[in-house]
Parts: C-alpha cells; structure tokens; sequence
C-alpha cells in the first residue's frame, strides 16, 4: 500500500508544491488565517497533475505542458519568489517598466530561482510524458471539470487579471484627475526659501546609511552636516509605482489619488516657479504615474524618454541640470523635482564611474551600499549648486520605497518592514545645527509636511502636521499592494 501511493502521490506532490512556492503563493502561509490559500491549491492540484498525467489526449497534454512552461516563465523571473502572489504590484511595475530595465532587472536574479525553475520544468516533463505507474486513480467527470477550472494555473490567472483591473481603475482615476488642475483654495503662502529643492530618491533602505548608524561608513557627507533628519520614516507603499501617488498627490477620504491636486500644482498655485527634473523616463500616452504628476510642472526635464530605446543615464547629470535652471530662474521662488535612478536594481549598473566602496561584501551588496555612498556625493553636489548661488535655500531627501537586503542580494517585497524603511533628510543653509527627529512619521503625511515647508496654507491640509509639529504616530498604515494595513502587522 505505501508504495502504491508513493508511485502514485510522489510526484504530483512534489510538482503541487513547486508551482504554488514559484508563483506566489508561499505568502499566504504568512497568516494562519490566510493559510489555506496555499493548502487548499496544493491538494487540488496534486489531482489535477494526476489527471493530466493518465490522459490519454494528446491534445490536453500539449496544452497542460504549454501552461506548464508559461508559469515556468513566469517563475524564472523570481517574481513570486520575492513578492508573493499576484497583486497590483507587480502589475504597475510591469506596465510602467521599459525594456531597459526589465533586462537590467533579469539581469540580476539569483541563480537559485533559475536552478528551481529548471528542475521543476525537468520534472513536469519527466512525470506528464515519461512516468510510467502501474497504479491508476480514478477520476470521475465532475471532479474533472473541477480540476480543469480551479487548478493553481487558473486561480494564477485570475488573480493577474483580477490585479490588472484594479490597476486600470487606479490608473483611470489618475488620468481622470490629470485631465484639469482642481484648486487647493490657498489662503496664504510665505515662501522661506528663494530655492527648495526635493530629491526622490529609489530604493534606499535607511538602515544602510550610516548616518542612521550602519557600521559602514556609506554617507560620509550627511554625517558630517547640521542635518535634520526623522528617525522613523515610513513610505506608503513598497514599490514606485503604487508609492509616489499616494505620497505626492493628495488622497481624498475614500482613498482615492486626486492626481491633479499634487505637489507641483500646489507649488504652482501658491506662486512658486516648478521645475520636475527626471531621470526616471516618460513615456508619452502611457506615462508612468509618477510622471503624470511631473507634467503638471512648468517646467520638465527628462533624461530619458522611457520608451524601448531608453538607456541607462547617470543620476550625476542631474545635477548639470539643476545648476542650469537654477541660474535660469535666480530672481524667482522655486520649487524643483529631482527624480533620481538611485539603487534601482541593478545597483551596479547605477554606480558608471563612482567606485565600488566595500569590496569585503559580495558584488550585488557592494554595489548596493556603493550606490548609497554615491547618493550621498549627490546630495553633497545638490548642496553645493545651490550654496553657490548665495540664496537661501533648502533641500529635502527621501526614498519612495526601501528594500530587503540579503547576505548577497536584494529585493523588493510588500510583506516586511524593511521595503518601507526610508530616510527623510532635510538640509537648509540657515540650519547650523544636526537635529534627529525621533519619531514615527508616515508617508502619508507629506504633502503636510511640504505644505508647511512652502509656507502654505490651505483647507485640505493640515497645518498643525507640519515637520516639526507632528507628533509621534504609533498606528502608521502602508499600502502592501492588496490592501492597507497596519505598519506594526508587517514582518520585522
């Protein structure tokens, strides 16, 4: 009897399982309540593999291996691996991706998730055209008609098109606002500074600047200026795509992005010159959102076009462009955008000329921390532009999303506390002093905090939660790509 179900359950087991892991779903098993999720396609996919396995249509098998092969492509990726099952995501980065990055992206997958994929595909041939048993389980019709709807591969697919949806009706609400700018009703505005300057950064995770205590030294320049800087900042989501939204565009009470009401706009209307310099891309009719929001600026910048043709850029440019239209514009009040590359994988590609700092530490890794120490020579280079131009100034800094950092790689995820661990760092050249700021702040409060720092003042925002004034938040909510949930909740 053992070996009956042995020969029988063996391999469709092990296959059940090998798909569920590479397509997502090992995160359902992140909550008990939620485990069955993963248990549930498990079970009913050992009977779908031994179904298909004892067909005798032809026809059925070459479809079930073309399948096969489809989610194995899919899996080579390592993006169920790393993010889980399909959420919107991964669907926003997918379609606001360009192939330059999407190469540079594969580039840089760990060898184990192409040796996975490799091996489970070796299998699924073995077991669906080769196996031999003598031991046959019989399947009745309805149960096969079950099998043939509810099987991982579809549920799979249902969830990428189910996730599609939700990111065309989030990407329709965008454009729907982009369509005129609403007005933020300004009562007052009293700019402070001649110049501020904000700088996007990509994919840093704080606990690697060693300003906020890494034990190497990865922003020398930061350690070393009267910097204001929040201990415990939060971003609002864990990737670009669904991040930048719902940081620089104002949401209303039902959560929904008013894309028009955003950080340019309410420069714009209170009197300010805005300038959006990119080095992110644009991509014309199919703009990323984050651009949808730079267009509103009156003047824009970008380095790249975005579409199939785009090429690798250096952060370094921007800054030969910040000079320029700083000068440009000297008698104005302006608000700037710089939008950097940053450490988007692969951080390597990212570094061009700047060396690579930490050689004690595996490529990938040394590549990353270099990359920190080269947004730190930015923000020095930031610094001196605008110090050059003997008017007061100031500049802020902050990351859209943080990353998961392994011994020898990194990734972005939506389920652990690290890819929403961000800096927030502000230098002024009346600040002669550094000054933590030792509290939790959300993502979600800053166009708060930036209206404050504009000196404006308007009905949809909250003065009182301005930088300084904001108090500590204990209940800090994020977006994880499904749904919002409590920051706390999220794996340490």
């Amino acid at each position: 009897m053992s070996r009956k179900l042995i020969e029988l359950y063996f391999f469709p087991i092990i296959l059940s399982i090998g798909y569920c892991v590479g397509l997502g779903f090992w995160d359902y098993l992140l909550k008990i309540n939620d485990s069955w999720m993963f248990i549930l396609p498990v079970i009913v996919n050992v009977f779908f593999f031994i179904f298909i396995q004892q067909s005798k249509n032809k026809l059925g098998k070459i479809l079930a291996l073309a399948l096969c092969s489809m989610m194995i492509g899919y899996m080579a990726t390592a993006t169920g691996f790393l993010q889980g099952h399909m959420s919107i995501g991964i669907v926003a980065s997918a379609f606001q991706t360009n192939t330059n990055e999407a190469l540079e992206f594969l580039s840089v997958i760990h060898y184990k998730f192409l040796l996975y994929v490799v091996i489970l595909g070796i299998l699924t041939f073995y077991y669906l055209c080769l196996y031999q048993t003598s031991y046959k389980l019989v399947v009745n019709k309805y149960l096969i008609v079950f099998l043939c709807i509810f099987n991982i591969f579809n549920i799979f697919l249902i969830q990428t098109a189910n996730a599609a949806l939700k990111y065309k009706k989030e990407e329709k609400i965008l454009n729907e606002g982009n369509g005129k700018e609403l007005s933020w009703n300004i009562s007052r505005s009293s700019p402070k500074y001649s110049t501020q300057v904000f700088i996007l950064g990509e994919s840093v995770q704080r606990d690697y600047l060693s300003l906020h205590g890494f034990k190497e030294k990865t922003t020398p320049f930061l350690d070393s200026m009267p910097v204001q800087y929040v201990e415990h900042y939060v971003s609002t989501a864990p990737n670009t795509a669904t991040s930048l939204p719902r940081t620089l565009a104002y949401m209303d009470k039902d959560r929904n992005i008013k894309s028009s009401m955003n950080v340019m706009t309410l420069a714009k209307q209170a009197g300010y010159n805005t300038i959006w310099i990119s080095n992110q891309g644009f991509l014309g009719k199919n703009d990323t959102a984050v651009s949808k929001i730079g267009i509103h600026a009156e003047h824009q910048l970008f380095l790249k076009s975005g579409n199939y043709q785009s090429k690798n850029k250096d952060d370094n440019e921007l800054i030969t462009l910040l000079d320029q239209q700083v000068k440009k514009y000297s008698n104005q009040n302006n608000v700037i955008f710089l939008h950097m590359m940053g450490s988007h994988p692969d951080a390597c590609e990212r570094l061009f000329d700047s060396p690579r700092l930490y050689p004690k530490y595996p490529e990938t890794i040394n590549c990353y921390l270099s990359s920190i120490n080269k947004m730190d020579t930015f923000l020095e280079s930031v610094y001196a532009v605008l110090s050059k131009t003997k008017k007061s100034f100031s500049m802020v800094y902050f990351s859209d999303h943080g990353m998961t950092v392994n011994e020898d790689s990194y990734h972005v995820d939506n389920t652990s506390r690290a890819n929403y661990k961000v800096p927030f760092i502000v230098l002024s050249s009346d600040q002669i002093v550094r000054k933590k700021l030792d509290k939790s702040i959300s993502g979600y409060d800053f166009l708060n905090i930036y209206a404050g720092m504009l000196g404006v003042e308007t009905p949809y925002l909250d003065q009182t939660r301005t930088l300084d004034k904001i108090e500590n938040n204990p209940h800090i909510t994020v977006f994880d790509w499904n749904d919002y949930l409590p920051y706390a909740s999220l794996q340490d």
